[in-house]
């Protein structure tokens, strides 16, 4: 018999079979503790394992054993040395058992390793996952850190902290989305929803730096200045910008502190299509959630997405927006006829910034309202045809997510502005780009009553349920379109929660529920050869 005793802290050690029991050719499978464990017989020695391949739990036992004590499962070919539990070819690792044979019975130590190894262990072989792309095993190593204790934001700290510096334009959805898969996790209380959103939370971000190189930030310092951080921003100096926040971190300082710089520098441009302000409200999230561990990586990753980001207000499309805010009155005036939806829908960028600042002496939030319920109304004539073309120019590449964009953009815009108010002027007119934007692909035959009775929910609470179940169970590929769903349906849904007008809920809720009716054309393979032929037709 063993030398410790079966109840020892050391180890557990339990008979399994007798010795004569086996045979080279003949492994036995048992049950011993709950678990399920093959053993072999291989040159005279016992060794025991997981009957339960790690891949897709295949019995181990009907593997084959090769000379070099090499287990192959025969399902898919994965292998492992059996005496370590190593991968050899496949990913998960296989768990080994400790063997005594003693008085003619081969006893097994069950015991489980500490948590503090296994959750390790389970963080480490999720990095190898996601390096991989190998969304199964991520769902299996999140599930394996669940079972010893510990939850998917530890290994979210550690993803962020890895993967910020190989984000080579900055933040992208995939941070933003994380938040939100979490945040949708929160809200669940069954285990098989709740790990699918874990695991889309981190497979995004293994996506979006996938065999990326790393591009560091300086890590220089320098004494915060807001002032200083606006221009570094303007100028497009990351550089300077990254020393800056690395300063304010170093002195003490946290996103609370430079939040109100941080948007401000988000709301200077019509930039990127609003993402900049978008990721802001997600990156304070991110912090709130995972603590302060994040700050640095985050705000590193958003402020050269920042820089990067596209001026739209430069364009000739976008130019009157720099009239529209200089035409902004400085102190408050006697309001004017609030505008309605009516007054934005459907209009250009000119009409729709003059009808925001014709409204300027109106409580903002009002004017907002119209223009979340007129950019509701334009998702609902969205007219899909200009998804699908495949002849049009680069210029008319639109889709789908231009026009969640609105909302997104809207909600983030409302919740800054309830920390930030004098933050309005520049955010409505924004918000008003969105609406001239998107006018010229409207359907014409499709009025806003007409889709709005179609597309209206009628039971929230049931809504609600089937929008979950069908962005957790998406089954699209390319990660940003569930993202999207996620991302808008959860502005939504925080906006009605916050406070609506009757009317822009309903519109809000009704585009929402058109929207999660769409099945996105991922690629365009057609309308990518038309447009190459044209540009090269013209390069020379």
């Amino acid at each position: 018999m063993p030398d410790e005793p079966l109840t020892s802290s050391v180890a557990e050690w339990t008979r399994a079979v007798e010795l004569d029991q086996l045979r080279p050719s003949r492994p036995i499978a048992v049950k011993l503790q709950g678990k399920h464990i093959a053993l072999f017989l291989h040159q005279g020695e016992v060794l025991a394992c997981n009957n339960r391949c790690p891949h897709e739990g295949y019995p181990l036992v009907e593997g084959a054993l090769d000379a070099d004590c090499v287990l192959t499962c025969n399902w898919h070919n994965w292998k492992f040395d059996l005496k370590t539990g190593a991968t050899i070819y496949g990913g998960d690792t296989l768990r080994v058992y400790p063997v005594r044979v003693e008085d003619g019975a081969v006893w097994l130590d069950t015991r489980d390793p500490p948590v503090a190894e296994r959750v390790e262990r389970a963080l480490q072989h999720l990095e190898q996952a996601m390096a991989e792309y190998d969304t199964a095993r991520m769902a299996r190593e999140l599930a394996r850190l669940g079972k010893a204790g510990a939850e998917p934001e530890l290994a979210l700290v550690r993803l962020i902290r890895a993967t910020h510096a190989r984000l080579r334009d900055g933040m992208t959805h995939a941070y933003a989305a994380a938040e939100a898969w979490l945040r949708l996790r929160d809200a669940l209380a069954d285990e098989t929803p709740r790990l699918a959103c874990a695991t889309e939370a981190l497979a995004y971000i293994a996506f979006d730096t996938l065999r990326e190189e790393t591009h560091a930030f300086t890590a220089e310092r320098a004494a915060w200045n807001a002032a200083e951080f606006a221009a570094a921003i303007e100028s497009q100096d990351e550089d300077r910008a990254a020393a800056l926040l690395n300063g304010a971190l170093a002195q003490g300082l946290h996103f609370a502190d430079i939040e109100p710089a941080l948007a401000e520098a988000a709301l200077a441009h019509y930039n990127d299509f609003g993402h900049s302000l978008i990721y802001l409200m997600h990156v304070r999230r991110l912090i709130e959630r995972l603590g302060t561990e994040v700050e640095a990586p985050l705000l590193l990753a958003w402020s050269r997405s920042l820089i990067l980001a596209t001026r739209e207000d430069l364009l000739p499309d976008f130019r009157l927006y720099a009239d529209a805010m200089a035409a902004w009155p400085a102190g408050a005036r006697p309001a004017g006829p609030l505008p309605g939806p009516d007054a934005f829908e459907g209009q250009s960028v000119r009409d729709a910034l003059n009808a925001t600042v014709a409204a300027a002496g109106n409580a903002p939030l009002a004017v907002y309202f119209a223009l979340m319920e007129a950019s509701a109304r334009h998702l609902l004539r969205f007219d899909e045809r200009h998804a699908l073309r495949t002849d049009s120019s680069v210029a008319d590449n639109i889709g789908w997510l231009d026009f969640t964009h609105a909302l997104t953009f809207g909600h983030a815009l409302r919740v800054q502005c309830e920390r930030q108010p004098y933050l309005w002027p520049q955010g409505l007119l924004q918000l008003a780009l969105f609406v001239g934007r998107n006018s010229g692909y409207l359907d014409p035959d499709m009025a806003a009553q007409t889709a709005l009775r179609e597309w209206a929910v009628i039971d929230e609470t049931e809504f609600h349920q089937r929008a979950i179940a069908a962005i957790v169970d998406h089954g699209v590929g390319l990660p940003i379109f569930p993202a999207h769903w996620l991302k808008t349906w959860s502005a939504v849904r925080e906006e009605a929660a916050t406070g609506l007008p009757e009317s822009a809920r309903t519109a809000m809720l009704a585009a929402v529920n058109r929207l999660l009716a769409v099945r996105f054309k991922q690629r365009h393979a057609l309308r990518t050869a038309h447009q190459a032929l044209g540009f090269v037709r013209k390069e020379d």
